[in-house]
């Protein structure tokens, strides 16, 4: 196989892969009720306004074609790579947050 023609293949394959789940750490932030969200290596935590961080342990992204979630006990988020506004500023995340059932909507991804 020629080069080109490999680096055509490489290309493609690239082109067809689901992207990978948002590099650590992913920050969210809330829209009308304030909160943030941060997800690194090894936790999963929402900060609400005014009140305790909620921490659960990263679990394995399901990456799907429109975004990721990650499902704790405690915390459910759903990642929607679709911009979002928020305070302002422009994000390319919508970011939905369940956190003991509650839910909260917000933008992501800077």
């Amino acid at each position: 196989m020629n080069l080109a023609l490999a680096g055509l293949v490489i290309g493609l394959a690239g082109c067809l892969s689901h992207p990978p789940p948002p590099a650590a750490p992913y920050h969210g932030v809330g829209n009308a009720v304030q909160w943030h969200l941060i997800i690194d290596d090894k936790h999963v935590t929402f900060i609400p306004a005014g009140q305790q961080p909620i921490r659960q342990p990263r679990p394995t992204p399901i990456v799907g074609v429109a975004g990721d979630i990650y499902q704790t006990p405690r915390i459910n988020v759903n990642i929607v790579h679709a911009q979002c506004a928020a305070g302002g500023r422009t994000y390319p995340d919508r970011v939905q947050v369940s956190v003991d059932g509650v839910q909260n909507e917000g933008c992501g991804g800077l």
